[in-house]
């Protein structure tokens, strides 16, 4: 199982299930402090960490509702205007 700190506050982080650790590239978020870090592992060790975002904020699940809800709104606009374009 690999260990991973908190490169800000210093406390474990929980890695996701869906994370390999035997090779992964990508971000994950302090559980603790909300700060988004850069992690690469190979073969089960850390071979990389920075921080890319002090406090990095989740969004709620009415926060992530009402977005999906404008990204709609705003593709709606956009086909229509694509439409138009084509009729002309």
């Amino acid at each position: 199982m690999v260990e991973i700190e908190c490169l800000l506050c210093e406390k474990p982080i929980k890695l996701p299930k869906y994370i390999d650790t035997e090779n992964y590239d990508g971000e994950v978020v302090c559980q603790e402090c909300e700060s988004l870090l850069y992690i690469k592992l190979v073969k089960g060790k850390l071979q990389k960490r920075r921080v890319k975002q002090k406090g990095f904020r989740r969004f709620s699940a009415e926060e992530m509702a009402s977005l999906f809800k404008i990204l709609a709104e705003k593709r709606k606009e956009l086909l229509a205007e694509e439409r138009k374009r084509e009729e002309k």
